[in-house]
């Protein structure tokens, strides 16, 4: 395809997702700013059972991430998506009543494998909604869309804090189940053989993913390289708590500057990276910009405050745009990938390696920044940087590496990680 086709008017079907994305961001940024307050507050709940409740619905929801990619393979990337919507909906709706914690887990459980399994299926959608010269861009649209979505709601969310009443909590989450139902609709409308199931398959070929070497390779070599979604959420907040000379409010403007860098960026750094070997080019460009960011945050803590707060804004930058790399990357490595007939379970496979993240990535991170301070950001730049080194080589064709050859069908999280899960 060429280069004007592949940077063409996208057709009805992906504009429609786009749009659905979009509904589903604002309502998620809409609740996920006073999740915490409402299940405290309205809820009852106290930190410590908010905490267990959510590490089980997790784990719940990560061992199911794969059973979903084989059914959503059989029954269809849409039954499943507009399933996931109504489902999420529907939980919402039931939240308030969970008083005590055995309803609450419950719900949360049931809530999360619906979050976890959404992503992969919005990704299915476009795969089959897409030309394969314009998935990439398409993908990088709607995860600028989603983070505008999100900021959004945040900001909505910021005035219904403000009221601090239980009927606000209540209206901020049934706007979230009101978005999950207008995000169904808009997925109802697209025509019923778009993302259409197939037959059915022997369990051999469903699993064959995990036999699958350099997928299984490029799946852990992604989520380390994503680690920058930890700087940006808990590495850099707990650094700038340990610095008292680092005014508390950069912590705000590091979330800011990432989202508007991301919204403005994310689909120019998908030029260009369409095949599995362009995916791990992305991902080297995005470890070197990640390790150049983490050597930037480890001078800030011998720098003066307003130069410390200069290099660290800078630094956040450089993490911005690793991270656009890195999703570009993900992207087209798990299009160029996944089999047609078993598309939905690799990208649920390929997902779980950003689930992963999300429980080993605080770990890693609060050790290092903590535990050894600038000599730690310089070690998880080195991480970084060799792990996007060994992604390209990986990414490269080899008979040897174990690959199955298989059309460029698929693709990873939209929402980037932490994105459109409901506490």
């Amino acid at each position: 395809m060429n280069k004007s086709a592949e940077r063409g008017r996208l057709p009805r079907t992906a504009r429609a997702l786009l749009a659905a994305v979009f509904v589903d961001a604002l309502g998620s940024g809409l609740y996920m700013a006073v999740s915490v307050v409402f299940l405290t507050r309205y809820l009852d709940l106290g930190s410590s059972e908010v905490g267990l409740g959510l590490g089980i619905a997790g784990a719940v929801s990560f061992a199911l991430l794969v059973p979903t990619g084989i059914l959503a393979d059989r029954a269809g990337p849409r039954t499943m998506l507009i399933a996931a919507h109504l489902t999420r909906a529907a939980l919402l709706a039931c939240y308030p009543f969970a008083s005590g914690f055995v309803p609450f887990l419950l719900v949360v459980s049931l809530l999360a494998v619906a979050d976890r399994a959404a992503s992969p299926l919005v990704q299915g959608m476009f795969g089959a909604a897409v030309e394969s010269g314009q998935r990439v861009r398409a993908m990088g649209m709607a995860r600028s869309l989603q983070n505008l979505g999100l900021s959004l709601g945040g900001l909505a969310a910021a005035g219904a804090l403000l009221w601090d009443s239980d009927g606000v909590y209540l209206a901020v989450v049934h706007g979230n189940a009101l978005s999950f139902v207008l995000a169904a609709a808009l997925v109802a409308r697209l025509p019923a053989g778009q993302g259409g199931g197939g037959r059915p398959l022997p369990w051999r070929r469903r699993l064959a993913v995990f036999r699958d070497r350099r997928f299984t390779g490029l799946t852990v070599l992604n989520s380390v390289v994503s680690l920058h979604v930890t700087v940006l959420t808990i590495g850099i907040p707990l650094w700038v708590l340990a610095h008292d000379d680092l005014p508390r409010s950069v912590i705000a403007w590091t979330l800011v500057l990432n989202t508007v860098v991301v919204v403005l960026f994310q689909v120019r750094a998908t030029r260009g990276t369409e095949s599995a070997e362009d995916g791990g080019r992305a991902l080297r460009l995005s470890g070197l910009l990640l390790a150049v960011g983490c050597c930037a945050l480890a001078a800030t803590g011998e720098l003066p405050t307003a130069w410390a707060v200069t290099v660290l804004l800078v630094a956040v930058a450089f993490q911005a745009f690793a991270e656009m790399h890195q999703q570009a990357g993900a992207w087209a490595i798990s299009y160029d990938l996944a089999p047609e007939d078993r598309r939905q379970v690799y990208l649920a496979f390929f997902s779980l390696g950003n689930a992963a993240r999300n429980t080993y990535g605080p770990l890693v991170v609060t050790f290092l920044v903590v535990q050894r301070g600038a000599v730690g950001w310089l070690l998880l730049g080195a991480l970084a940087l060799g792990c996007g080194a060994w992604a390209a080589r990986a990414g490269r064709p080899s008979t040897a590496s174990g690959a199955q050859p298989a059309p460029a069908v698929s693709l990873t999280d939209v929402q980037g990680e932490t994105h459109g899960t409901h506490p």
